[in-house]
């Protein structure tokens, strides 16, 4: 092991972990928000709706985010949304693909709730919009947190996919110093503890929550 390289380039690949970060947080911001208006869309009394949201999430499930990545950024960036960057476009990507996911893990959170419950707020006529703020979401984020924190270690591993369509964030800066270096073991090596501390943060945040709240996994 080259430790005089590893040190060398460390900075460099630092720098690229803040442009991984920026897709990271964008794309579980977006996800997140995706996630909940389509999982709110599932549970709807109104069928049409129900179904469309169940064709949205049928749909980002089945491609791969490699996919998705590059029709947002081939179609969406370059044919429709011209003044959108590459990296709004992997954000993009990365939060329709992990949104799909987002959305079953909270409709699975808020379904878990007892019914009785639900049929409590009927019969003390509570509006819908209070009983669900202050009733069914606190309950269900217990059920949601382990799911919803081990989906988003995913979506700070898809962000290594945005390197497919030019941006040099980890993965990709890793890739061209590894080919300029002639060393791809010391430089992959150090990427990949990079990405192991930024999944262990989450998970002992996970670890952490499931303690405060006594869930059980």
């Amino acid at each position: 092991m080259d430790f005089e390289l590893i040190v060398d380039v460390f900075p460099l690949l630092w720098r690229a972990t803040s442009l991984s970060l920026q897709m990271f947080v964008g794309g579980l911001i977006l996800a997140t928000f995706i996630g909940l208006v389509l999982a709110l869309m599932r549970l709807s009394p109104i069928l049409p709706i129900r179904w469309f949201a169940a064709v949205v999430i049928w749909f980002f499930r089945a491609l791969p985010t490699l996919v998705i990545i590059f029709l947002a950024f081939f179609v969406v960036a370059r044919e429709w949304l011209t003044f959108l960057s590459p990296l709004q476009a992997a954000i993009i990507g990365i939060g329709f693909g992990a949104g799909a996911y987002k959305a079953e893990i909270i409709r699975s959170g808020i379904d878990s709730v007892d019914t009785g419950q639900w049929e409590a707020a009927e019969a003390l006529a509570m509006p819908k919009r209070l009983f669900m703020r202050r009733i069914i979401l606190p309950q269900a984020v217990r059920v949601m947190i382990p799911p919803y924190l081990s989906n988003t270690v995913l979506v700070l591993q898809a962000t290594s996919l945005a390197t497919a369509i030019g941006i040099v964030e980890l993965t990709g800066l890793s890739r061209q110093l590894a080919n300029s270096t002639f060393q791809p073991i010391e430089i992959m090596i150090t990427a990949a503890f990079i990405y192991l501390a930024l999944s262990s943060v989450i998970v002992l945040f996970q670890m952490y929550l499931e303690r405060r709240l006594a869930l059980k996994t």
